[in-house]
C-alpha cells in the first residue's frame, strides 16, 4: 500500500512538471527591451534598467592590489650529456629492449582502435566517415525535423498581444506614409505568426499624430508552452531521424 502511494505521488509530480506551462513575457518600450520567465514557482527576469544601475566606485574607494611576493627561481640541474654515460655498463644491452618497447605502443593503438569499433554499439554504424555521408546525415536531419517542428510550433501560444504605437512627424505627408508602413508591417507580421503559432490578440492601437517631433512604440506579449510538448517533439525527431538513417544505410 505504501509503495502504491509513493508511485502515485511520483507520477503526479511528473505530470505536474510535464504539463505545467512555461511562460515567457516579452515587452519593449521605446527601445528598452525586457523579458521575464516563469515556470511553477521559479522566476527569472532581465536585469535592472540602465538608469537603475549603480554608478562605478570612486577611484579613492577602490582597493589597491596586494604586493606580489617574489620568490627565487629554483636552480635547474645541468643536463646529462651522452659522453657522461658512454662508459656505463649495460648500455648496449638496453638498445634492443628499447626497440621492442617502441613496437608495443603501435600494437596497443591498433588493438584499442578495434575495441572502439566493436564497442561503438548501435550508433557506431550511423557515424559518417566521409563528406557525402555528412551531407546525407544533414539532409536526413532536416527532413526528419519538418513534421515534429510544425507540430511543436502549432502548440506554442502567443497570447495577450498588446501594441500601442504612435506615429508622428512634423511633416504631415511623411507622417501619413509612415503610418501606412507601420500598419502594413504590424498586420503582415501577425498574419505570418498565425501561420505557425496560436495567436491571441489583446489590443492593437496605432495612431497618427502630426506636428510631433517623435513617436512612441510600446508592446508586450506572452509566450506559453508545456515541457511535455517539447519532449514529445524531441522524441518524434529522434525516431524519424534514426528511421531515415537506417533506411539509407540499408539501401546502400
Amino acid at each position: 500500500m505504501v509503495l502504491r502511494i509513493i508511485l502515485l505521488t511520483l507520477l503526479l509530480i511528473l505530470l505536474i512538471l510535464l504539463f505545467a506551462p512555461l511562460c515567457v513575457r516579452l515587452a519593449f518600450d521605446d527601445g528598452d527591451f525586457r523579458w521575464s520567465a516563469r515556470y511553477l514557482f521559479l522566476r527569472k527576469s532581465s536585469g535592472a534598467p540602465k538608469h537603475a544601475q549603480h554608478p562605478p566606485e570612486h577611484p579613492e574607494h577602490q582597493k589597491e592590489p596586494a604586493p606580489v611576493k617574489q620568490t627565487a627561481a629554483p636552480t635547474d640541474k645541468p643536463p646529462r650529456t651522452p659522453a657522461a654515460d658512454a662508459g656505463k655498463p649495460g648500455q648496449e644491452a638496453a638498445a634492443p629492449e628499447a626497440s621492442g618497447k617502441e613496437q608495443e605502443p603501435v600494437q596497443e593503438e591498433s588493438a584499442q582502435a578495434e575495441t572502439e569499433k566493436k564497442s561503438g554499439g548501435f550508433l557506431s554504424k550511423y557515424k559518417p566517415q566521409s563528406l557525402s555521408e555528412w551531407v546525407e546525415l544533414i539532409l536526413n536531419l532536416l527532413h526528419a525535423a519538418g513534421r515534429p517542428l510544425r507540430w511543436l510550433l502549432r502548440r506554442i501560444t502567443i497570447r495577450d498581444i498588446d501594441l500601442d504605437f504612435t506615429v508622428s512627424h512634423p511633416d504631415a505627408a511623411v507622417c501619413a506614409v509612415r503610418f501606412g508602413k507601420v500598419n502594413i508591417a504590424v498586420y503582415n507580421t501577425l498574419a505570418l505568426l498565425c501561420q505557425f503559432f496560436r495567436v491571441r490578440k489583446k489590443q492593437i492601437r496605432i495612431r497618427c499624430i502630426y506636428n510631433q517631433p517623435c513617436g512612441s512604440y510600446r508592446g508586450s506579449c506572452q509566450v506559453r508552452v508545456c515541457p511535455a510538448v517539447i519532449l514529445g517533439a524531441a522524441i518524434g525527431l529522434a525516431v524519424r531521424f534514426l528511421y531515415l538513417q537506417h533506411k539509407s544505410n540499408s539501401g546502400a
